[in-house]
């Protein structure tokens, strides 16, 4: 499936797996139940609190709601592969488009969790010869990523040859 982006309009981007949002979601959930646990012990020992209650409500509603645009940013989140360098986006609200040449790339490196080994998806994350360059795109299907990581040190030996 591919995306675009208004920041390259030109540019088909390849999106990263839908299944990367129901980690996103399980991460939230994860924060969100402490949060509950205790929103419920206070109603039921101290319900005259009110301000204690009145802000677990908020920071509840808070996780919920960024757990939210995580979940939604992963349909906004995409690479694409070029001759010269590899173009990752990302981002609903705030946009945001890295270029990483392929000759400046140090190490690429494939990562992966207990949530995204159970949905078989990689972080891969790439690291240049410049602080502020180095970019991840996460939620790549496992097979991808391997493809991926050779395509991208290949091409980042090959490229770097002619520097």
């Amino acid at each position: 499936m591919t995306i675009s982006s208004p920041l390259a309009p030109n540019i088909a981007f390849t999106r990263i797996s839908t299944d990367h949002g129901k980690v996103r979601a399980w991460i939230g959930a994860t924060v969100a139940l402490p949060v509950i646990l205790l929103l419920i012990i206070t109603l039921v020992l101290w319900p005259h609190l009110t301000w204690l209650v009145t802000t677990e409500i908020v920071v509840l509603i808070g996780i919920i709601w960024v757990t939210a645009v995580r979940v939604r940013a992963v349909f906004y989140t995409g690479y694409h592969e070029t001759g010269e360098e590899l173009i990752v986006c990302r981002g609903i609200l705030f946009r945001h488009i890295e270029v990483v040449p392929y000759g400046r790339m140090q190490e690429v490196k494939v990562e992966d969790g207990p949530l995204t080994r159970l949905y078989k998806l990689s972080t891969i994350t790439m690291e240049t010869a410049s602080s502020t360059t180095d970019a991840s795109i996460p939620g790549v299907p496992r097979a991808e990523a391997d493809r991926l990581r050779l395509r991208l040190t290949e091409l980042g030996t090959t490229k770097m040859e002619g520097l």
